[in-house]
C-alpha cells in the first residue's frame, strides 16, 4: 500500500496554480507531503492558493510569477527553483488559455493572429519551454526506479472525438500537447522520466461563468454525460495523485481521458 505521505520531501512544480485545476492539484500534492513551486502570471491567485494550503498542512512553498511562453522567464524560474530546492520530482504542465481578452473561443479561420499566437504560445510552447528546461535537472534526480514525472493537462477538445470549431485554436493546441506527451515519453524514458497527460472533458473551473452556463452550453451542443454530473477539480487532482504515485511507475505516454464518458457517448446517447 502506498505511503500516505509518499511525496514527503519531494518537490512538485505546477504551472497555472493560481486557480482551478492547478490550485486543486497543489492542495492534493501538499496533503501527500510535497513541497511546492507554484507558477502563474497572477500573483494574487498564487498567494491565495498558498494561503489555502497552509491553513491545513505544512509545506515549503515557492511562488513564481512568470509567463511560461517566454523562455527567459522560464529560465529565471528554474534558477529560483533550484536556489530553493535540490530538485523537482514532478512537473505539472497545467497553465492554459482558451482565448484572448473577453473572447473565450473562436473558429480557427476567423481567429485573429494575436489570439492564435497567445493560445499556442501558452498552451503548447509554454509546456515545451518548461519541459525542455526542467527535464535536464529531473533526469539527474537520485530517485529510482523513476527519477521524475511529467504530467500534462490536455483536453478532450484536442482528441478526435472532441474537435470543436467553437474553440478551434484551443483544440489544435491541446492536440499538440497530446502528441508532445507521446513524444516526450519516448525521448525521456531512458532518463527514467515518465510523461503522461490528464484529458478533462467538461469541468466547472473559473473559465466558465457558472454551472448554469455550462448546462446551457451542453444543451445547446447536445452534449451527453453517461455519468450525469459536471466534473469537479478534485477529479483531476485525484488522477494526478495516482500518476504521481508508485502505482503509475510503469505508465508512460498515455492521455487519460477524464470526461464522465462524454467522448464515448457521441452519437450513442
Amino acid at each position: 500500500m502506498e505511503n500516505q505521505q509518499f511525496l514527503e520531501d519531494k518537490v512538485v512544480l505546477i504551472t497555472g496554480a493560481g486557480s482551478g485545476f492547478g490550485r486543486e492539484m497543489a492542495k492534493a500534492f501538499a496533503q501527500k507531503g510535497a513541497n511546492l513551486v507554484l507558477n502563474d502570471i497572477n500573483l494574487e491567485g498564487l498567494e491565495e492558493t498558498r494561503d489555502v494550503i497552509l491553513k491545513s498542512v505544512k509545506s515549503d512553498i515557492l511562488l513564481v510569477k512568470a509567463d511560461i511562453s517566454e523562455v527567459d522567464e522560464v529560465k529565471e524560474m528554474s534558477k529560483e527553483t533550484f536556489n530553493r530546492f535540490n530538485d523537482v520530482f514532478i512537473l505539472v504542465n497545467n497553465a492554459g488559455v482558451r482565448g484572448v481578452g473577453k473572447r473565450a473561443s473562436s473558429f480557427s479561420l476567423s481567429a485573429k493572429e494575436a489570439e492564435y499566437e497567445r493560445i499556442m504560445d501558452v498552451n503548447l510552447k509554454g509546456a515545451w519551454n518548461m519541459t525542455k528546461i526542467f527535464h535536464k535537472k529531473m533526469r539527474n534526480n537520485p530517485y529510482r526506479p523513476i527519477a521524475g514525472k511529467i504530467i500534462n493537462i490536455t483536453s478532450c477538445a484536442g482528441t478526435e472525438c472532441g474537435a470543436n470549431p467553437l474553440i478551434g485554436i484551443y483544440s489544435v493546441s491541446k492536440a499538440g500537447l497530446i502528441m508532445f506527451t507521446k513524444l516526450w515519453a519516448l525521448e525521456l524514458g531512458a532518463s527514467h522520466i515518465t510523461v503522461n497527460a490528464i484529458c478533462p472533458g467538461i469541468f466547472f473551473t473559473p473559465i466558465y461563468e457558472s454551472r448554469e452556463f455550462i448546462k446551457e452550453w451542453m444543451k445547446l451542443r447536445n452534449v451527453k454525460l453517461p455519468i450525469d454530473r459536471i466534473g469537479e477539480t478534485t477529479d483531476v487532482a485525484n488522477v494526478a495523485l495516482f500518476l504521481a504515485s508508485s502505482a503509475a511507475d510503469y505508465i508512460t505516454g498515455q492521455n487519460i481521458v477524464l470526461d464522465g464518458g462524454m467522448t464515448c457517448s457521441i452519437n450513442k446517447l
